[in-house]
């Protein structure tokens, strides 16, 4: 019975006992340019699993992703004045509204409510450097 035009071929079996593929030449070469890179790389003994290794670690190191500084909480000071932020800028628009432009600021008129805005603004853009 002849086979599909679609049917997929399936991909050949490895020996038995073979856990791991084998590395190819360009895999061995990339970890051999990427260990030329490193602090201290050398060529002249070279081990792929080590140097992958070394590679992660360098990486790691360059990206900073680890290190406790990054993910410590935010303060409670900074907590306080992002929500004070937008709470004065909230009372700020309601106060202005409710008094009919009488307060809180008679002399600029309108530009209370852009006050307002700016003062909402900025505590929502405190925001996004809330952990």
């Amino acid at each position: 019975m002849p086979e599909s035009k679609n049917r997929r071929k399936k991909p050949a079996r490895r020996p038995a006992g073979s856990g791991a593929p084998a590395a190819t030449p360009v895999d061995e070469e990339l970890a051999r340019l990427a260990a030329e890179h490193l602090p201290g790389g050398s060529t002249a003994v070279f081990d792929p699993d080590a140097t992958a290794a070394a590679v992660a670690e360098e990486l790691t190191q360059r990206s900073g992703h680890g290190s406790a500084d990054l993910h410590s909480p935010t303060p409670t000071w900074y907590k306080v004045i992002m929500l004070g932020l937008m709470i004065v800028g909230l009372l700020w628009l309601i106060v202005y509204y409710l008094f009919q432009g009488a307060f809180p600021v008679p002399g600029i008129g309108t530009w209370n409510i852009g006050v307002g805005l700016v003062l909402m603004m900025a505590g929502l853009i405190m925001t996004t450097k809330w952990r």
